[in-house]
C-alpha cells in the first residue's frame, strides 16, 4: 500500500493511510502514514466500536493536511478492551488438538518438516468439516498441503517453483505463509461449543504452540541469508510477526 502512495502521489492525488506495522512503514516512506498500535487485521481496534473508529479514521485524514512528506505519526491510544479479549478469555481458549512443544523440537530442518505433516493431518479433518458445512475457506491462493510442500520444499533446498510461472519465490513464499495461517485458524477454530479464538489468542497459541510457526521461522532465517534482496525482505519484515 505504501508503494502503491508514493505512485498516486505521483499523479498528483494526496494519499494517507492506517500501518499497523511500524517498521515496514519506515522503510517503505509513503507520503502519510498512521501508525496503530493494534493487533493484525484490526487497523481501526476492535469490532463493533464506530465511535473509536471513526476517531482513528479522522486521525489518518487529518495527516491530508501535511503539504509534505514523509510523515509518520502515531496514534498512542489504545483500543478499548472487549470481554473476550480479556486475560481469562485468552486462557479460556485451547486448540482441539494438542501439540508437542514446538521449543522442545528438533533443530533438524527433516524432523522440522516431518512435525507440520503431522500436525496437519490431525487438523484436516477440522478444516474438511469446517470448509464442508459452510462451503467457503479464506484459504486463497495455495490448497494447505501445496502451501506446506512449498515451504518444506524451500527448507530444504529442494528449488520450489510456484505453479504460476510469473510468480516469484519471495511472493510465493509470502502466500503460502499467508494461507497456511489461515489454514490452521479455521480448523483449529472449528470446535462445537465453541467461539473461535480472538487474533491475541490465535496469535499465541500459532508462534508459540505449534511445528508450523516453528518452521516458518526456520523459512523466515532462511530467506534473510539469500542473495536475492526481494527474499532477505520477506524474511525480514513479512513471515513472522514483530515480538515473536
Amino acid at each position: 500500500m505504501g508503494a502503491l502512495a508514493h505512485f498516486l502521489e505521483a499523479e498528483g492525488i494526496a494519499t494517507t493511510q492506517i500501518s499497523l506495522i511500524r517498521e515496514h512503514t519506515e522503510k517503505i516512506r509513503p507520503p502519510r502514514a498512521l501508525w496503530v498500535p493494534f493487533d493484525l487485521g484490526r487497523p481501526l481496534g476492535v469490532p463493533d466500536d464506530p465511535d473509536f473508529q471513526t476517531k482513528v479514521l479522522v486521525s489518518a485524514l487529518e495527516l491530508l493536511g501535511a503539504q509534505s512528506g514523509p510523515v509518520l505519526a502515531d496514534f498512542l491510544e489504545e483500543a478499548p478492551a472487549r470481554e473476550d479479549d480479556s486475560d481469562a478469555a485468552q486462557e479460556a481458549w485451547s486448540c482441539p488438538i494438542s501439540f508437542s512443544d514446538p521449543e522442545q523440537a528438533e533443530t533438524d530442518l527433516e524432523k522440522q518438516v516431518f512435525a507440520l505433516g503431522r500436525e496437519m493431518t490431525e487438523l484436516m479433518p477440522w478444516y474438511d468439516k469446517r470448509r464442508k458445512e459452510q462451503n467457503r475457506t479464506a484459504v486463497a491462493n495455495f490448497k494447505p498441503n501445496a502451501a506446506a510442500d512449498l515451504l518444506s520444499d524451500y527448507l530444504l533446498d529442494r528449488s520450489p517453483k510456484p505453479d504460476d510461472p510469473e510468480m516469484t519465490l519471495a511472493v510465493a513464499i509470502r502466500l503460502a505463509v499467508q494461507d497456511l495461517k489461515t489454514f490452521y485458524y479455521e480448523a483449529a477454530s472449528y470446535q462445537p461449543g465453541a467461539a473461535p479464538p480472538t487474533s491475541q489468542e490465535f496469535t499465541r497459541w500459532f508462534w508459540t504452540q505449534t511445528a508450523a510457526g516453528h518452521l516458518i521461522r526456520s523459512v523466515s532465517e532462511k530467506c534473510k541469508t539469500e542473495a536475492d534482496k526481494s527474499l532477505q525482505m520477506t524474511g525480514k519484515a513479512f513471515l513472522v510477526p514483530m515480538g515473536w
